[in-house]
């Protein structure tokens, strides 16, 4: 036993790295690259799946079906493609309108990023299991220069939210599984825009432009709960529900303006969304499993990020995300005794509509092209690759930049145009 716990606690230190940073890769910016071997079938049928470890993040309740102690890691590489391109953005300054904000025309603020995550778990009795998960179920990321034309919406963003999951698992009957798990939740964040100086006789420009930064930090727990049923010998299904999660952050808002800085105390809420899914997958042969899933997200929870100051003020960022699905369909085939190789398609809506869309979140629907193998090394190791082509719609950004102390409006209009490759690789262990 001490041998066990010695490999399991090793294979979750070793992937610790692989948490440095995770970019908005899905809807939102709800990740959901928590397993290689999912991405390659597209996500279908992980919340019935139940033939590896990550099946906690999807659905804790088929911890049930493992066979013998697991752990697992992996890392994805994500290589955004992604450029936002001004159609009319200006200034008012005064009673002066239409002014140009000048800036580069076309900017892509978004560069190659890890994500990862680690799981293990083992059985307490033939009936109870448990297991811990440490993932980044939110994230998003970008940087644009600070002179292209949507600087005064943002220039930079970040937001990582880290769970640690204590999971446990029970299997009822032969053919029900319920399970469990209490998500303590680490959400960091960092936005940074342009201040435009309305005193320059120029316009509006990077050269004279101020900086306003925010960044703070919040713990707060979530849960997820889960259904498996093996519906017949061939079928299993699966429902999870992960539950919304809000977050309080505290930390501090800078400002650089005219050659003078202040900093103050600011919080803001993050409301993160429910994530409801219904999965199925079917054994068509010994060797060929078909599966499917659909995901509900609650995203209208993400109305606006309202940064509240230490001096009674406040500035008020619509977002006002709309509710969303998700489908998906895949196939796995297991092609040798030691090869399975499988592959799916997932459609996905954004959660943003044209009137509101940002700079911060130039999100689209999407359109996910999988394939992924996965190789036993040895009868204790299996080694996983995946691939994923995400192409995405050409969307409006529409965004009203108020400075009323400054007598200023900027109306942000632009477009954005996204696709994005995904490589995993991750490792699987059984003792």
């Amino acid at each position: 036993m001490m041998k066990l716990r010695t490999g399991l606690m090793s294979m979750m230190a070793a992937g610790t790295a692989a948490l440095a940073a995770a970019p908005a890769a899905a809807a939102g910016f709800f990740l959901q690259e928590q397993s290689v071997k999912a991405s390659g079938r597209a996500f279908a049928g992980e919340a019935a799946m139940a033939d590896d470890v990550s099946v906690m993040f999807y659905n804790p309740a088929g911890m049930t079906h493992l066979d013998g102690a697991q752990a697992a890691a992996g890392l994805y590489a994500i290589m955004p493609k992604a450029r936002v391109s001004d159609t009319g953005t200006s200034a008012a300054i005064g009673p002066f309108t239409g002014i140009p904000v000048g800036g580069l025309a076309e900017e892509q603020g978004f560069s190659p990023q890890p994500a990862g995550y680690l799981y293990a778990a083992m059985p307490v009795s033939d009936a109870l299991w448990m297991g811990l998960a440490v993932t980044v179920p939110f994230g998003l990321k970008d940087d644009y220069k600070d002179d292209y034309w949507g600087r005064y919406d943002s220039t930079k963003s970040e937001v990582m939210v880290v769970e640690i999951a204590p999971t446990i698992a029970y299997q009822i009957t032969p053919q029900v599984s319920l399970g469990a798990n209490i998500g303590f939740q680490r959400s960091t964040a960092k936005l940074i825009s342009a201040i435009p100086n309305p005193l320059d006789p120029s316009g509006p420009s990077a050269a004279s432009d101020g900086s306003f930064a925010v960044d703070g930090d919040d713990w707060s727990i979530g849960f997820t709960l889960g259904v498996l049923v093996k519906a017949s010998e061939r079928m299993r299904i699966g429902i999870s529900y992960r539950s919304a999660v809000d977050h309080r952050l505290k930390g501090e808002a800078r400002t650089d303006f005219l050659g003078s800085v202040t900093e103050q105390d600011v919080a803001a809420d993050l409301n993160l969304p429910e994530v409801i899914s219904a999965a199925v997958a079917y054994d068509v042969t010994p060797t060929v499993t078909l599966l499917g899933q659909v995901n509900y997200y609650g995203w209208d929870r993400f109305a606006e990020i309202r940064l509240e100051l230490e001096d009674g003020s406040e500035l008020v960022s619509a977002e006002n995300f709309r509710n969303t699905w998700g489908v998906s369909l895949g196939v796995q085939v297991k092609a040798t005794e030691d090869w399975t190789l499988r592959s799916g398609i997932e459609y996905d809506e954004t959660p943003t509509i044209d009137e509101f869309r940002s700079t911060r979140i130039p999100d689209a629907d999407r359109l996910w092209l999988a394939v992924g193998a996965s190789y036993n090394v040895t009868d204790h190791l299996t080694i996983d690759l995946s691939y994923v082509h995400m192409f995405k719609k050409t969307e409006p950004i529409n965004r009203t930049n108020p400075f009323p102390l400054l007598a200023t409006t900027v109306e942000t209009v632009g477009s954005t145009d996204t696709s994005s490759n995904v490589v995993g690789v991750g490792v699987r262990g059984r003792f």
